[in-house]
């Protein structure tokens, strides 16, 4: 059936579609506080493993079969999380549900907004998605055509699941992993993840994704008939420094280091992580209304103590410390050859941003704050 499917109904779908109009959406479920629990370590040494976090974010991925990439969005557990106090704007949508999974509602929502953005730049535009309870048929919408996978093909025919989600989440846990070494490397405490800090990683680790991936996925799924070829490109192998430090061990003794653990295995531990559904009793919709944190199993009351252990953000970093920022960053472009020029314009213009915002948010003198009250 997938490569009937593939083959005859797929194409027919799409025949009045340009490539850079087709797109594919996709679910996927994040461990967002994961860290990976081995490491190598040389023969003579024993390794203990500690407890994986289960807090998890769910987000959709969604491109075009020309790489357009558009903007993330993520569901969480919590309503107002307290790292999101006195911000003003998020790297991204966030909306909440108990068990942080895509609904009906939440994806109509997504859709609504999307068809909209498409309507502004008047382009037609097919939408690829499986086929589950969580995306249901909607009406109404004039410039986006929901093409739904046949059940049980998503695995092949999905885009996004050919090594895009992948690749995001390679370039997340690498940006983990680095803080990581960056407390160690300084004597500091393990950074902690917040649902801010891991917005921030997942919209930067997006962007990070490369334009050659998302093409490449679309090739390997069938719907762009040009030739297959492999589904990551070079860049968005965030994890090769892993392989090449192996191989430089592994030349200097074959049985020195242990491989209790791979790259692959943890930047693909939550693959299988439930990311769709619905209210399925009266008592869970009701719990919904009335409390937005309930957990009703035991996978989610082990999450709810993890995710209890919320911290607000960090405050706004001083005029001061903003004014060195811009000032360490000049410096450092004295010594950059290749791309000075570019970053230095982009450096100047985002310092005159600042400087324009920081004027904005001036408060206005009243001509009685001047004198003080008998």
């Amino acid at each position: 059936m997938t490569a009937s499917w593939n083959e005859t109904t797929l194409p027919t779908l799409l025949l009045n579609y340009k490539l850079e109009n087709i797109f594919n959406a996709d679910e996927f479920g994040l461990f967002y506080q994961c860290l990976p629990n081995k490491t190598y370590h040389l023969s003579r040494e024993k390794c203990f493993g500690g407890k994986n976090s289960k807090v998890r974010l769910t987000g959709i991925a969604a491109g075009s079969a020309t790489g357009e990439k558009l903007p993330m969005f993520v569901i969480g557990k919590s309503k107002n999380p307290r790292c999101f106090r006195h911000i003003k704007q998020l790297p991204c949508t966030y909306k909440n549900q108990l068990k942080s999974w895509m609904t009906g509602d939440l994806f109509t929502e997504w859709v609504m907004k999307l068809d909209s953005f498409f309507r502004a730049q008047d382009r037609k535009v097919a939408l690829l998605v499986d086929n589950c309870s969580a995306h249901p048929h909607i009406e109404g919408l004039s410039n986006i055509n929901l093409i739904f996978f046949p059940p049980n093909t998503t695995s092949v025919l999905q885009p996004m699941d050919q090594g895009v989600i992948r690749s995001l989440k390679a370039h997340y846990r690498h940006k983990i992993v680095r803080l990581c070494i960056k407390a160690v490397d300084n004597n500091e405490p393990m950074p902690k993840i917040s649902i801010l800090q891991a917005m921030k990683d997942l919209v930067s680790s997006w962007n990070a994704v490369s334009k050659e991936t998302v093409i490449n996925c679309f090739k390997k799924a069938g719907i762009s008939k040009t030739n297959k070829s492999i589904e990551e490109a070079d860049d968005d192998h965030s994890f090769k420094f892993l392989t090449e430090e192996l191989n430089r061990l592994r030349e200097l003794d074959p049985r020195a280091v242990q491989e209790d653990l791979s790259a692959e295995s943890y930047i693909s531990l939550d693959c299988d992580v439930v990311t769709t559904g619905s209210l399925a009793t009266d008592a869970e919709i009701i719990a919904q209304i009335l409390d937005p944190n309930f957990e009703n199993d035991d996978n989610e009351v082990e999450d709810s103590v993890d995710e209890a252990i919320d911290f607000e953000a960090s405050s706004r970093p001083s005029d001061i410390q903003l004014e060195i920022a811009f000032e360490t960053i000049q410096s450092a472009l004295l010594y950059s050859s290749k791309y000075g020029n570019e970053i230095q314009s982009l450096a100047l213009k985002l310092e005159d941003l600042m400087k324009m915002e920081k004027m904005d948010n001036l408060k206005q003198y009243q001509i009685t704050d001047f004198f003080q009250k008998l």
